[in-house]
């Protein structure tokens, strides 16, 4: 499946307002040390087994931040970010400016650096520089190879049930019987695997801009589909668009270059997923005149918009590019086995790429399916421990799912098939809103609903 996440050097490009601290909490420091930067909030580590079936054997370190209100009397919010291959801690200023006051009086806010991110985390140098935190574009086979070596056999431990499990180690750490947890884009995936498996353990659940539990088409047949839906809605709120946006898109896809500038689908579907960020330009305003003259010749806006809305740049400590397809290739349901030879892999891809219908990848087309990171980049990698997931189709917990309608990342099905695979769910659809609803500065819907339900 590919697991996506909002782009942490966007995250952190919020205003000083947006990003201020709030009021500092008084309650004493508990055991650990206090966070830099972190008013009201304890630093630790946490110790967990590399292998979980081995909890004596070698241990990794995990940051922990948590806030000093420790009698909080609604319990632990654990706040669970994306990717996957995004810190938690360097990310809490960012979000803990969008949870209510209330909220964060009545809850103990707690983040941390899931396995394998952070300034602890994966850093394979070659594959970080191609394609930084991206999902979407296609990694070099010598970078994925050298990636896959550094890591050896640690390859086998970095599904998203190690996660979990790690979760697991944290609640009890912190020494209670539930844990409330939030999850965006990934971290949705994250959180209902979590209360798949200790349902028991799980108070409620809040999850952003799904990812669904049950896992989807690697090759993004859905997400194609959909930016079909978003741009023509674009236009049409756009008095001055009179083209047709999917058409110019189509084109588009099926240059390779164009004024010297490589254009293919992979480029194009990682730009646009990065505008529906709530932090960028989820309206998509003005997109449609960009495509429009691209297509008519003049490239310049094109040219800016593939420098600007890139996850190239993000370094390994925001989103490590090593962990994404790490826990990519063990979670992913490819159309090979792990074990798999990988001569056999391209002969399983092909006939799987030969059953893709092109009309539903409208307006992108089977290379663009082909060449994504998650295809070519599991393609190669070695043969890894398959994620297993609990036997239990239903999220048990009381939950909230927020999704936004120009959501590039995730299309609508995959919140709607989680709203029909939970058994005490409510889907909030927010207009216009893209990617991460919670984060939105202009509407505070999500911000509101996620109150309203913590607090209810």
């Amino acid at each position: 499946m590919r697991l996506v996440r909002l782009v942490a050097a966007l995250l952190l490009s919020c205003s000083a307002a947006a990003c201020s601290d709030p009021p500092d909490n008084d309650d004493a420091v508990p055991d650990g040390r206090q966070c830099p930067g972190l008013s009201g909030f304890t630093c630790t580590t946490l110790d967990v087994p590399l292998d979980h079936s081995k909890p004596t054997g070698r241990q990794l370190q995990l940051e922990v931040a948590a806030a000093n209100n420790v009698d909080a009397p609604r319990g632990v919010l654990l706040m669970l970010t994306g990717g996957p291959g995004q810190p938690g801690v360097p990310l809490l200023n960012r979000i803990r400016s969008y949870l209510d006051p209330a909220v964060l009086r009545e809850y103990q806010l707690v983040m941390f650096d899931q396995r394998g991110t952070g300034s602890r985390g994966i850093d394979c140098p070659e594959l970080q520089t191609a394609v930084g935190g991206s999902d979407f574009l296609t990694p070099p086979p010598d970078a994925v190879d050298a990636c896959a070596r550094q890591l050896g056999a640690d390859v086998n431990f970095y599904g998203t049930p190690d996660t979990v499990d790690d979760i697991e180690l944290l609640r009890r750490s912190l020494g209670r019987d539930q844990l409330t947890l939030n999850g965006t884009s990934y971290g949705s995936f994250t959180a209902a695997q979590y209360g798949l498996k200790y349902p028991e353990r799980v108070r409620s659940l809040v999850l952003d801009s799904v990812v669904p539990h049950r896992g989807f088409d690697p090759f993004g047949t859905d997400l194609m589909a959909h930016t079909d839906d978003v741009l023509r809605a674009a236009c049409k709120r756009d008095p001055a668009c009179t083209t047709d946006p999917v058409a110019d898109l189509a084109w588009l896809v099926q240059r390779g270059e164009l004024d010297g500038v490589p254009v293919n689908g992979t480029s194009l579907i990682e730009s646009l997923a990065i505008l529906s960020l709530n932090s960028v330009n989820p309206s998509l305003e003005g997109i449609p005149k960009v495509l429009n003259d691209a297509r008519q010749g003049d490239t310049a806006a094109l040219k800016e918009l593939f420098q600007r809305a890139s996850s190239r740049g993000a370094s390994y400590d925001e989103l490590s590019a090593g962990l994404h397809l790490a826990t990519l290739c063990s979670d992913l349901r490819l159309p090979w086995k792990p074990e798999t030879p990988a001569a056999q892999r391209r002969t399983l891809l092909d006939a799987a790429l030969r059953r893709l219908n092109p009309a539903q990848l409208h307006p992108y087309d089977v290379r663009t399916a082909r060449n994504q990171l998650v295809v070519e980049g599991c393609l190669r990698w070695p043969a890894t421990r398959a994620s297993t997931y609990p036997a239990g189709q239903e999220l048990l917990p009381r939950t909230l799912i927020l999704h936004g309608s120009n959501d590039l990342f995730c299309p609508m099905s995959w919140a709607e098939w989680e709203r029909d695979h939970a058994r005490q769910a409510q889907l909030v659809v927010v207009p216009g809103s893209g990617h991460g609803v919670q984060g939105s500065q202009v509407d505070q819907t999500g911000r509101a609903r996620v109150r309203q339900f913590l607090l209810g």
